[in-house]
């Protein structure tokens, strides 16, 4: 186990960094903003000033009913064991449920949805995403990269702003086909942030994992505020709860690379007796620690995700195989922060060696919220390469990604008896695929096409728990105008209260 000195800085994986810029050029006004290459501060001109911002942040939005509809002709791709591809299949959905597959279903009362041209799967998953950043996402630049543009808004951070970030990402996802993600807030400042996080996953409407963890740089020395976490799982989570049983809830620890033994062992018993999933990030830039530990002290397990972790060793991949622990592997953040290498390797190791992998997009200041993108480089990234550690392996194939995007994302949050696969009994969380676009044609091997060439602008349909949230390519259950708007607003407004090198001098950071 890792143990760091009071005075080593760490990111959010819990890692040694190098401070990208000192707490001095964050407040340096002018000359830091022309350092890191940003407009400076001036005044608006296109949209007028707020003059209030509500900390009671959002208001619930009448989403779509839950229809009745048979999905015909249909290239199925079920993700299910059992049943396959099926080509020119119908699916019927009543109240939110898949309650028939397969050729010529009569339902006389279901509207009927032409899926002829199209790819039909599952909603895809993504199991580890720091929603609560999407606003900073364009405010990376040469020598001012995520962890200094994070470390900027923190302090700044207001529950409209969470709000916002929270419902561009959500919405964003639907958009590309994800119908399912973990919210792994990894900076939970008050009560009010958690409320205003968990408005957006009820006006969302789509299936989440809201996991609960620090503030963000709270001292190693301290726990998450477990008092808070039970009040919110009590509050948002019990019988009467607003989320119309979508969103689940669990902790995220900082793990024991940051935390000592004890206050580690404190956090995981009281999720683990509350039966709740606990998610923590493991190194990528180099082994920040093992799982071992973990597996003997009874908290590793199907309950437990581990995200990163690119330098796994053997002994680590076979604890997790054992105890039925997932991984969830962030692949476009994998690269660009894993300056220790090995990330194809793992890959292939952890596919190898039986272990659940799902894929994550870490924050969309890291990588695009597309998982066909996600898909496609685990595929490209799958290989065994000649004269290292994986030469003989089995390659990652199209199934395989197609899995750790569905079903095995499903298995890491604990919904695969819900979601992840095409399934009579599961929740209609289904996507369409124009398969006729310029990008997909000409026909062919259906796993390929969703495995490999198919992107978010592919994306024609989806239907998230029985509602269709988007159809012919438009994002019809969520009002996407106000969206934009309340996301552009609050990075404005949050860039001026923070100033340094993220003030803005400029009417287009007023322009959706």
């Amino acid at each position: 186990m890792t143990v760091h000195t009071n005075n080593e800085p760490c990111d959010c994986c819990g890692e040694p960094i190098q401070p990208r810029l000192s707490r001095r050029s964050l407040l340096l006004g002018a000359g830091g903003v022309a350092g890191a290459g940003l407009i400076g501060l001036a005044a608006p001109a296109i949209l007028k000033p707020s003059n209030v911002r509500a900390q009671e942040a959002g208001t619930s939005s009448a989403l779509p009913d839950r229809g009745e509809y048979l999905i015909k002709r249909g290239s199925v791709v079920t993700v299910d064991d059992a049943l396959g591809n099926i080509e020119g299949a119908d699916i019927h959905v009543k109240d939110g449920v898949i309650v028939a597959i397969g050729a010529d279903i009569e339902a006389p009362s279901a509207e009927v949805i032409d899926a002829s041209k199209m790819i039909v799967m599952p909603g895809m998953i993504d199991t580890h995403f720091h929603i609560w950043t999407s606003i900073m996402r364009n405010l990376l630049a040469p020598g001012f990269e995520y962890f200094g543009v994070k470390g900027a808004f923190v302090p700044h951070m207001t529950p409209a702003d969470f709000y916002a970030s929270d419902m561009l990402a959500m919405a964003e996802s639907l958009n590309a086909g994800i119908t399912t993600l973990h919210n792994y807030c990894h900076h939970v400042m008050s009560a009010d942030t958690v409320d205003a996080e968990l408005r957006a996953h009820r006006d969302a409407g789509m299936r989440a994992l809201f996991s609960f963890g620090h503030k963000d740089g709270l001292d190693k020395e301290q726990l998450i505020d477990l008092e808070l976490a039970g009040k919110v799982h009590d509050e948002w989570f019990g019988a009467s709860s607003p989320l119309d049983n979508l969103t689940t809830f669990g902790i995220n620890s900082r793990g024991p690379a940051t935390l000592s033994e004890s206050l580690f062992r404190q956090e995981m018993d009281w999720a683990f007796e509350r039966d709740l999933l606990v998610a923590m990030h493991a190194g990528q830039g180099r082994y920040s620690y093992g799982v071992v530990p973990m597996k003997d002290w009874g908290y590793l397990g199907p309950k437990t995700l581990i995200v990163h972790f690119v330098h796994a060793r053997p002994e680590d991949r076979a604890a997790m195989r054992e105890t039925g622990a997932s991984l969830s592997y962030s692949v476009h953040s994998e690269f660009r922060l894993g300056n220790g290498g090995y990330q194809a390797q793992q890959l292939v190791h952890m596919f190898n060696d039986g272990v659940n992998v799902s894929l994550s997009f870490d924050a969309n200041a890291l990588a695009p919220i597309d998982m066909f993108e996600s898909m496609s480089t685990a595929w490209y990234m799958g290989i065994p390469y000649n004269g290292t550690d994986t030469e003989g392996l089995q390659p990652v194939n199209f199934p395989d990604v197609i899995k750790m995007g569905t079903i095995n994302g499903a298995k890491a949050l604990g919904l695969d008896g819900i979601t992840g696969s095409l399934t009579v009994g599961k929740r209609a969380d289904i996507v369409l695929v124009r398969a006729d676009d310029l990008n997909m044609v000409p026909y062919g091997n259906v796993e390929g096409m969703i495995g490999r060439t198919a992107r978010a602008a592919n994306v024609d349909t989806v239907i998230a728990d029985g509602r269709i949230m988007k159809r012919g390519g438009v994002l019809i259950g969520l009002d996407v105008a106000k969206i934009k708007e309340d996301a552009v607003r609050s990075a404005y407004d949050l860039r001026q209260r923070a100033g340094g090198a993220i003030a803005v001098g400029s009417d287009w950071a007023l322009v959706s």
